[in-house]
């Protein structure tokens, strides 16, 4: 579907647009993984797809041939201080000669692994971040282009944090080297406890108390906690945090030309000239066709956290200045920890989604956003029929086909991703719940 045939169907939900595709439950749901965290999911130019997560410290690759039907599962390796949760975790990209991963660390490194095409052997890890404890921020995107080079790139705070120690991973502050590393809560551990979010509530942020555990705080968008687990404990966290220097992040690239064994020196592609990106809101990275590049990430700027768009027309060795994404904006005094996602088939037919203040919105560069539902964290990609869409609100994954008249539940679950198979004729649709990896195709 092309975007101007967007513009004239979304206002209408998609309605009556061909219905001869099936609704989302019509294929049943499958565990991937008893155990796992965080999949991110690739395709080779040959239609092979393949998925990846964590479980704690051990990195997971799960292969299909036959277009998600089945999938045969074989562990990566073991990454010490491995940073897995809130949207940071292992990302994948399945190139010409090697399918690749790159994984985080809470020390604010990235390392990558290294796969043959077929080769049983991953090989790893390798540095990727040119300056150690660099990606502070431990959020990282990868991808891959026809022409066998691999890109990452990622929030960099090099000028910011030198002596910084990043072991107790991405919290709002960081906390002092003297101390063991907290477990982070997981989301279903929070909202046990929190309940309903309070009105006014635009952020949840984790912050380690004097006794060595995680707890947590609700900020509205002036970034005034409004509700934690503890508030005297919050108060003790922020006064003793005072002088920290605020966040400054960069959105950083590096290529690799071996799969990741080895990379270039990191390059800069955007700082804000407010002294930092959206600190905690991953950004992300895909090459088109014609090998073009672009980076998607939030913005912040003059107290608004709009995303925005980078494009590289020579192999990541420079990006045009970044496109504000939608014609409104959103002043927001935090960060909404969520960095939306983008399919782009070349660079006049790119569709970006998003989340502002809550509302999930569909765009195209230099276009008006289209409100297509509530929530965070959308995905999307491209079949033969138009765009599939999933995204979370509440506890529940919704799902917008090119055939939907509304947004419908496809499941229970948190952090969906969606990619189409070798034919464009369905697409396969991944998230966690209750701690497992769940998958659906969809056709």
């Amino acid at each position: 579907m092309n975007w101007n045939h967007y513009k004239l169907i979304l206002p209408f939900i998609l309605f009556g647009l061909l219905a001869s595709c099936k609704s989302p439950e019509d294929k049943p749901i499958v565990t991937l993984a008893e155990e796992g965290d965080q999949p991110a999911m690739s395709k080779d130019l040959d239609g092979n797809l393949g998925i990846t997560y964590g479980n704690g410290k051990d990195i997971y690759f799960a292969f299909s041939s036959d277009e998600g039907n089945t999938f045969n599962t074989d562990k990566v390796g073991t990454l010490e201080n491995m940073f897995l949760g809130m949207s940071c975790g292992p990302k994948l990209a399945m190139g010409t000669d090697y399918y690749s991963i790159v994984a985080p660390t809470k020390k604010g490194d990235l390392l990558a692994y290294r796969k043959a095409k077929g080769n049983g052997t991953w090989e790893g890890p390798f540095q990727v971040n040119d300056i150690k404890g660099s990606a502070g921020e431990s959020l990282a995107d990868i991808t891959a282009d026809t022409q066998g080079n691999l890109f990452a790139t990622w929030i960099d705070t090099r000028s910011v944090m030198p002596e910084m120690d990043h072991s107790k991973g991405k919290t709002e502050l960081e906390a002092s080297k003297d101390k063991s590393i907290p477990k982070e809560l997981s989301k279903e551990e929070i909202m046990a406890e929190l309940g309903e979010m309070p009105e006014g509530g635009e952020s949840i942020r984790q912050y380690p108390g004097e006794d060595g555990n995680m707890y947590w705080v609700v900020l509205d968008k002036d970034g005034k906690a409004i509700k934690a687990k503890d508030m005297e404990s919050y108060r003790a966290f922020r006064a003793k945090n005072s002088k920290r220097k605020a966040p400054e992040g960069k959105i950083y690239i590096a290529k690799s030309t071996d799969g990741g064994k080895s990379w270039s020196n990191s390059q800069l592609v955007y700082a804000s000239p407010d002294g930092s990106v959206c600190e905690c809101c991953m950004p992300t990275i895909q090459a088109d066709k014609d090998n073009q590049l672009y980076i998607m990430f939030r913005n912040n700027l003059k107290g608004s956290r709009d995303l925005h768009l980078a494009i590289s027309k020579d192999h990541g060795n420079s990006f045009s200045s970044p496109i504000k994404l939608g014609q409104d904006t959103w002043q927001l005094n935090g960060c909404p920890m969520d960095g939306g996602g983008f399919r782009v088939i070349n660079q006049d037919n790119i569709a970006t989604v998003w989340q502002r203040d809550g509302q999930i919105f569909i765009a195209q560069p230099e276009e008006q956003e289209i409100k297509i539902g509530t929530g965070r964290s959308p995905s999307i990609d491209a079949g033969n029929k138009g765009d599939y869409i999933t995204w979370s609100e509440g506890e529940n994954i919704m799902f917008l086909g090119p055939n939907s008249t509304s947004a419908q539940v496809l499941a229970k679950g948190a952090y969906s991703k969606t990619i189409s198979t070798d034919q464009g004729d369905a697409m396969l649709i991944v998230w966690t719940a209750e701690g497992k990896i769940k998958l659906k195709k969809v056709s």
